[in-house]
Parts: structure tokens; C-alpha cells; sequence
């Protein structure tokens, strides 16, 4: 197996022999309609994760396979329900000295040294001494940004990869401190402070060894309830930190995710809470487009397939061939311009409607 050059997720197109190592993330024994039993498989690499499907012998693979385990896989790739999938013919588990632990866990596209250098001069702007000396505190913890600076903030849906969680802490940092600046009634000072506390629970709700997974106090307690714990065990190690001030930021970060389905505690009942949830949930949503946008091996080249998390398609863009058309005319030449009547067009509208 070591001299099988290394295949990864994100290079596996339909119709085309599979072979190589992955990560098993998910594994489960299900039965046909026709009683046949069979297995599903989530492989994961570090560009990202596929289906797997085994039909001969499952049973006795179930029982030979264990999650978090590297298997060497061969088989081939196919295309059902518009995603890629792999019907494995042969299966079995790679010995973890023969395993190469980079080729599994993504890794932050930006700088980490340098992401954090931007979290250090934002907390130098907070102004009220209370909340610059617990932001101080928390930044010079070294076990803690250590931590910090390599957690994933999700499992798998945005900024799935190492030093992820703050890359979306900076990201949510720069967004309500340019809010901040439209609204003045806003405590710019608390929405700094809660944006860097509101997911730092997840440095204890996530594992990522081989792959990113959740920890037992993750799965119990959640990234709510542990960084709540984070920040009272720094505001007790503090003298007389203002507990109103302790109090709302323990609110951002209870409800940071807005609602009760949404995984929330509490929704949000100040100004700031909402401005931290929607920064929060627009980087995360803005992540997790970029990533779909960017697998082009699925779907057509404008259109990505459907996305059942956001319910609908997205559209890439035009294709680079395109001519730009004026609907049912000729090809417009690029040096020229086009007058549009808008007169008339409203009224086309009007006539449609």
C-alpha cells in the first residue's frame, strides 16, 4: 500500500477506478429492500469526504472495520442522486505506522500567526479597562491559545480544518466592529469581548487526531455551556470584574445562535446579541459557500447541485465562454453599449404579472 500514490476526495470524479487511504468517519451496517445487508461509509481526507458502499461480505467487514480507523480502499466511483460515491470492492485497515497524519486533517488556508496578530490589535481598540484586561487574560493563556489556534470551528460544515475556529473568530471580530460603527448605541466594547468568547468552548468540544471529531464534553455539554465555563473560570481569577458586564457577555454567548433550534440556550435579548448572531451566522454561511462553490466536480459548470442544508441551488456564475446576450437579440459587442428602456420593460412586467 505505501507505493499506491495518495488519492484524494476532492480528485475523485465519477466513473473512475478508486484506490488509495482514508479516514472512516461514519460506519453502519443497513439492509436492503430485498433483505441483502450492506454498509455506508463516510471516508474522509483532508480535502474533504465521500460516500462508500459495500455490498459483498458486509456483514464480516462491519465487524473488522472500526470508526477512526485508516482503511486502504479499492473500487469505483460513481454518480447517484447528483453526488459521487464509491462502490468498494476491497477494504482493510492501515497499520497507524504506515500512516501519514497531514493527509488527513485540513489545514487553514490563511496564516494562523498572522490571524492572530490581526485578534491581538483588535483587542488593543477595547477602551473600558474590565473588558480589555479579561480579553488581555484570555490571549496570554498559553494552553488555551495554544488550543485556540488549532481547533476546527465545526465538525463539517464551515471552517472545517485546523486553526479554523480563528480564522471565524477574526472574521466575526472585523464584522461587528464595522457594525459597530453604523449603530452607535451599540456597546462596541462587550460585542468585541463576546465575539472572541462566543465559540471559544469549542477548543474543548472538538477532537482532531486522524479527523475532527466531537469530544465527550462536547457531545454532553456543547460549545455554549464550555465556553461559558472558560469565561467564568477567567472572570474568578479577576478582582471585582463588573458582573453586569459578566452577565451580558455570558448572554452573547449563550445565544449567539439566535434560536432554540438553531442549538441556542437563550435567544437573543440585547442589541448586541443580535449583531453577534447574525455576524456569527453570515462568516459561517459565507465559509460554507465558498466551499461549495468551489467543488466544481459536482453538479453543471453554473450550477452546483442541490444543496439540501440551504434547500435550494446556487449559481457559480456565467461561464467564461459566454457571449453576453440581450434576451431573444443578437450577441452585444463587448466595445459597445446597450440602452435599456426601462419604461419598457416595466411595462412587459406588468403585462406578465
Amino acid at each position: 500500500m505505501n507505493d499506491v500514490e495518495k488519492v484524494f476526495v476532492s480528485d475523485i470524479a465519477p466513473n473512475r477506478e478508486v484506490v488509495g487511504c482514508f479516514v472512516v468517519d461514519e460506519i453502519q451496517l443497513r439492509v436492503a429492500r430485498n433483505g441483502v445487508p450492506f454498509l455506508t461509509l463516510k471516508l474522509i481526507d483532508k480535502s474533504g469526504r465521500i460516500a462508500g458502499r459495500i455490498w459483498e461480505c458486509a456483514e464480516e467487514r462491519y465487524r473488522s472495520i472500526d470508526a477512526k480507523s485508516v482503511v486502504f480502499i479499492r473500487g469505483r466511483s460513481e454518480l447517484f442522486r447528483d453526488e459521487v460515491q464509491v462502490q468498494i470492492d476491497e477494504i482493510a485497515r492501515v497499520p497507524m505506522a504506515d500512516v501519514d497524519r497531514g493527509d488527513f486533517l485540513p489545514v487553514c488556508p490563511k496564516n494562523v500567526e498572522d490571524l492572530f496578530e490581526k485578534l491581538k490589535a483588535l483587542v488593543a481598540t477595547i477602551k473600558k479597562r474590565p473588558l480589555q484586561k479579561l480579553a488581555q487574560q484570555i490571549l496570554s493563556d498559553p494552553h488555551l491559545m495554544e488550543r485556540f489556534k488549532a481547533a476546527p470551528a465545526a465538525k463539517s460544515m464551515h471552517h472545517a480544518y485546523l486553526g479554523g475556529l480563528l480564522e471565524h473568530t477574526v472574521s466575526v471580530l472585523e464584522i461587528v466592529s464595522s457594525i459597530a460603527t453604523l449603530y452607535a448605541d451599540l456597546n462596541r466594547d462587550i460585542l468585541l469581548v463576546g465575539a472572541i468568547l462566543h465559540d471559544i468552548g469549542k477548543v474543548e468540544e472538538f477532537t482532531y487526531d486522524l479527523c475532527i471529531d466531537y469530544s465527550l464534553s462536547g457531545r454532553l455539554l456543547g460549545h455554549m455551556v464550555l465556553g461559558v465555563q472558560i469565561l467564568d473560570e477567567k472572570v474568578r481569577s479577576m478582582r471585582n470584574f463588573p458582573s453586569e458586564e459578566a452577565l451580558l457577555l455570558n448572554h452573547l454567548i449563550l445565544s449567539h445562535h439566535g434560536e432554540a433550534e438553531m442549538g441556542a440556550v437563550r435567544v437573543p435579548m440585547t442589541r448586541e446579541a443580535f449583531v453577534l448572531h447574525f455576524a456569527d451566522d453570515l462568516d459561517a454561511k459565507m465559509n460554507s459557500l465558498a466551499r461549495i462553490l468551489a467543488e466544481v466536480k459536482q453538479g453543471d459548470e453554473a450550477w452546483t447541485p442541490y444543496q439540501p442544508l440551504f434547500e435550494r441551488f446556487f449559481f457559480r456564475g456565467f461561464p467564461a465562454s459566454a457571449e453576453t446576450h440581450v434576451a431573444g437579440g443578437p450577441a452585444i459587442d463587448k466595445e459597445q453599449g446597450i440602452q435599456l428602456n426601462l419604461w419598457s420593460t416595466r411595462k412587459h412586467q406588468e403585462d406578465r404579472s
